[in-house]
């Protein structure tokens, strides 16, 4: 039936993106995984900054009269609101900040374990890293080969 053989070919097609066959495609495969690693580390920090500012701010207001005027900025827009107003919606945004820095830490460990893996499948190095029995000098360096990216 078609659709069998649809899955089959999605079988086959997946098959070869997780089994890199070639070593350009170990490599372009490694090196992509290393960037999303990267771009996972820099959208982290981002979001743990926003979340020590919004901790600033909540620490700073959450003891003033809840009458008080106070600004926010919103979409750019600085809106005039109250602390009764403001506190609720920054605790929340507080903890939607929260959620998104697990899951992003959760696809991070995820990816690092991906490189780690192709790693140690392929023996990868990386120039200028130190791995394991690299230390002994260049007697056996011709004994085992591996992809250098």
């Amino acid at each position: 039936s078609p659709r069998s053989r649809a899955g089959a070919l999605e079988m086959s097609t997946e098959k070869k993106e997780t089994e890199p066959i070639s070593e350009q495609e170990v490599i372009n495969t490694y090196q992509t995984l290393r960037e999303e690693v990267s771009q996972l580390f820099r959208q982290l920090n981002k979001l743990k900054d926003e979340q020590t500012e919004h901790k600033l701010v909540i620490d700073a207001i959450k003891d003033l009269d809840p009458k008080r005027k106070c600004f926010r900025l919103i979409g750019g827009v600085l809106v005039e609101r109250t602390v009764e107003d403001t506190l609720p919606a920054l605790t929340k945004t507080m903890e939607n900040l929260t959620n998104v820095i697990e899951k992003y830490t959760e696809q991070r460990d995820a990816k690092i374990e991906e490189v780690e893996e192709m790693e140690r499948k392929y023996n990868i190095r990386v120039k200028g890293d130190v791995g394991p029995g690299d230390e002994g000098g260049d007697e056996e360096r011709g004994a085992t080969q591996g992809v250098l990216a």
